[in-house]
């Protein structure tokens, strides 16, 4: 076993990368999440008894993956295995806890704490890490086009704005107009107020994620841009802490020889003590 195959499966789309034990990604894999529900040969293979590690918000679809058998080694991103990478969720409900939230909170210990980030997607969510490393909770609200889709379809006559569509600098002079000016700068303003509450916690870093970042960083530079792999990563160092302790620890709790411990990598020895080469601490590239 040399590797992890990595899922983060949203609402909407499905990516995966594939991991060596130090980190490196390989380009990312995506599909919507309903079409490998409908044909999961579209999924990638596992690299024979490789660990497969992933984040699942549609319970659905982590349901369809369990029960297939198509990954031997298959993990889900929890509470407990993110607790065990180094993030303390003793002060939220956690039952509820999106597995995206928590790999998010996780990938946020690469970063000077207290931190916070916006994963703008189907729905934009706000995760806080605090400088002692607890999760301070956050927000969930509409993503843009969520916004669109509810308008369109709770309205008789309002029409479905294209997510492209100019954002207007004055007020609406139409319909479509009206429609973008209040969506659009409605959740930039959203936005802003968030920060603001993560603000009072001593937040002065805040990272964008999510298919809907660029838009967001564009009218926010307070905003701090990530690469699209960033709740991967997450995932990537709870897999990567879950195999340092399967590595040094027998199914007995014994120790393992010198010889296995040899091959656990530096991230898993001390799990934070490395970036992607040549990287400032606030930032990634898998490029």
């Amino acid at each position: 076993m040399n590797s992890f195959l990595l899922f983060n499966i949203g609402n909407t789309h499905t990516q995966w990368v594939r991991s060596d034990l130090h980190g490196v990604f390989t380009e990312v894999g995506e599909v919507t999440t309903t079409s490998w529900q409908e044909n999961i040969s579209l999924l990638p293979e596992a690299d024979g008894d490789s660990p497969v590690w992933a984040s699942c918000v549609v319970p659905r679809a982590r349901e369809h993956l369990s029960r297939s058998g198509y990954y031997k080694n298959l993990h889900f991103v929890d509470p407990q295995s993110a607790a065990a990478a180094g993030v303390d969720f003793s002060l939220v409900d956690t039952s509820t806890l999106g597995a995206d939230r928590i790999a998010n909170a996780v990938a946020l210990l690469q970063y000077d704490l207290p931190a916070a980030n916006f994963d703008f997607g189907t729905a934009i969510t706000l995760e806080i890490v605090l400088a002692d490393k607890k999760f301070a909770g956050g927000a969930i609200m509409p993503g843009r086009k969520l916004m669109r889709q509810a308008l369109n379809r709770g309205t008789a006559a309002l029409p479905e704005v294209p997510l492209d569509h100019p954002l207007p600098e004055n007020p609406g002079v139409n319909t479509l107009q009206a429609l973008a000016l209040g969506i659009d700068r409605g959740a930039v303003g959203m936005t802003k107020e968030l920060m603001s509450v993560a603000g009072a916690q001593g937040v002065k870093i805040f990272t964008a994620s999510g298919g809907d970042a660029k838009f967001f960083c564009e009218a926010m530079k307070e905003l701090v841009p990530v690469e699209k792999t960033f709740t991967l990563r997450g995932v990537y160092h709870i897999a990567a802490k879950h195999l340092e302790k399967e590595l040094i620890f027998d199914q007995a709790g014994a120790a393992v020889s010198s010889k296995s411990m040899a091959t656990i990598p530096p991230t898993a020895h001390a799990i934070w003590s490395i970036r992607p080469q040549g990287l400032p601490k606030n930032s990634f590239s898998e490029n």
